[in-house]
This record gives structure tokens, sequence and C-alpha cells, in this order.
């Protein structure tokens, strides 16, 4: 959904749900809890899909998931900066950090906080709506583009008060506090995580609720058949879009888990990360309209 792929990492998210940091780790951003749903057997199909779409001020499928879908990058990007600070200061990290760079690793750290929280606050907001529009009988398509665009939006400002705090933060190192740094960076093993980006969980299961509302449509058999190669066709590129987008996505987070970071390579990494991040969104909403059906 997102064009910044900062707003999206792996962290389960929906798409954005970004950066592809927004999808890149395994983390738990701006998650609402509320109760376990009953059993998924002592439903019916419909029923089933159905049971978590509720108004849009509601946790919805976002927060009714067992653990809740994570939506917002917030706490993972707060829990980078503070995993790179945390790491620094250990006694024996080797770097012996004075106390004036702890004052101001904290300074930088608060204020990024506060950034942090008013972005990610919105972009749930935002993301709620989104998901509310999507459980309509009649999909409203051009608010639900605009909607989609407004998050990248946020998500892209929220990725980018993360790389400036994180720049803010390694600016405090010294030289010989870097160079330290660097030779542990060639220590550090790749993330082992093969699990498909979540954002593919939300957008299928959004799906599921759509095909459920065409199927109910009064179709001829042979419109039916046109309909289901389609839709077959256009979630199985879908899944192929998720594969490409998960391996970015621990390319970055690779990247971001060292000790240093590398900001002009993470940079290069951004130029493929972003627009992947679109094309995910960006077909996820032709197909969601392709299985609308009409308004009558």
């Amino acid at each position: 959904m997102k064009t910044h792929a900062l707003a999206r990492w792996t962290f389960p998210v929906m798409g954005g749900a970004a950066l592809a940091l927004a999808f890149a780790l395994p983390a738990r951003s701006g998650t609402v809890h509320s109760a376990p749903p009953p059993p998924l057997e002592s439903y019916a199909t419909d029923e089933a899909l159905n049971r978590l779409v509720l108004p849009a001020q509601t946790p919805s499928f976002v927060g009714g998931q067992t653990p809740p879908m994570e939506v917002t990058p917030g706490n993972r990007f707060m829990g980078i900066l503070v995993s790179h600070v945390a790491l620094w200061e250990k006694a024996d990290s080797g770097l012996a950090i004075s106390s004036d760079q702890r004052r101001r690793f904290r300074e930088v750290l608060l204020k990024a906080r506060e950034k942090i929280i008013k972005s990610d606050a919105e972009d749930l907001r935002l993301v709620q709506l989104f998901e509310a529009m999507l459980v309509r009988t009649h999909l409203p398509a051009k608010k639900l583009a605009a909607a989609n665009a407004r998050i990248g939006e946020v998500e892209g400002k929220e990725g980018m008060q993360f790389v400036s705090a994180l720049k803010e933060l390694q600016a405090v190192l010294t030289g010989p506090q870097i160079m330290t740094l660097k030779r542990m960076n060639e220590t550090v093993l790749p993330s082992s995580d093969v699990t498909v980006t979540s954002a593919l969980m939300f957008a299928d299961r959004m799906l599921s609720i759509r095909w459920q509302l065409a199927m109910k449509s009064p179709l001829s058999a042979k419109a039916r058949e046109s309909l289901s190669a389609r839709y077959d066709k256009a979630r199985n590129w879908l899944f192929s879009l998720a594969a490409e987008k998960t391996v970015s996505d621990r390319r970055v987070g690779d990247l971001l888990a060292k000790p240093f970071v590398d900001m002009e390579a993470f940079g290069e990494l951004e130029k493929t990360a972003g627009p992947l991040e679109g094309r995910f969104w960006g077909t996820f909403l032709r197909i969601v309209t392709l299985l609308s059906p009409p308004a009558r």
C-alpha cells in the first residue's frame, strides 16, 4: 500500500501495510489488543471470513488476530534505535561511551519517540479507515486510492523520522568508535527468518472478503468462471510480489541489524524497496476493484 519502503517492514503489519522497514523486522508495532475470537470451526464459511469485520472505529481485523496484527512501524523503529544504543553502551563493546554521549543518545531517542508516536497514531487511524472501506459491499474505489496515498505519505514521513534519528545517533560516535563498530559488522549473520511478509496476510484476508461479496452477486455461470480465472491469476501475482518484497525486506533488515549502519547502502536498498512496496499495494488495489460487485 505504501510507496515508501521504510514505512512498511516485516515486522506482521499491514502493508503497511513499510519503509519496507515497515514489514522487514520481526517486531510488533502499533498493535491493538482484544479478546481472542471464538474457535473458527464454530462458524459457517461466510461468518468465519467476516467475524472480525467491525466498524471503522474498532480494532477490526487488525486487533482480532492471535497475536494481534501490527499495522504501523513505530514500535519497530524505536526498537531498532534503542537496540543500537544499548549495544554501544554495553561494557564489553569496547567503545567506552562517555557520560556526555549517553546524555546525547537519550536526547535523540526522546525527541524521536515523540515524533514517531504522533505519526504512528495518524497512521493507525488511516489504516483502520482503509480497512473499513475494503469490507463495504460496494467498494469506494476513489476514496480507497486516496486513503492508500495518504497512508503512504504518513508512513514515508515516519520512515524519514526514523532515518534522521539513526543518523543523529551515529553522529554522536567518535571516529575510533565507528571503526570498532564497523569491524563488529563483519561478525553479524543474516537473519534466518523466511516468513513471507505479513502484508500478504492482510491483503489476502481482504481479498477473501471481496471474493465472498462478489460470489453473492447474481452472475451467470460463464461470468463466475471468468471472474474466478482472473482472480486466481491476479492472486498468484500478488503472492509472487509478496515473495519478492520479503527478500527485499530481509536485505533492509540485515543492514539495520548491524552495529553501525551504512546509510549510503541503506539509501541504495530503498531505491528498490520503495517501488516494490508501491507495486505490491497497487496490485492489491487492482484485484479488490476487480472483485467488487457493481452497485445496483
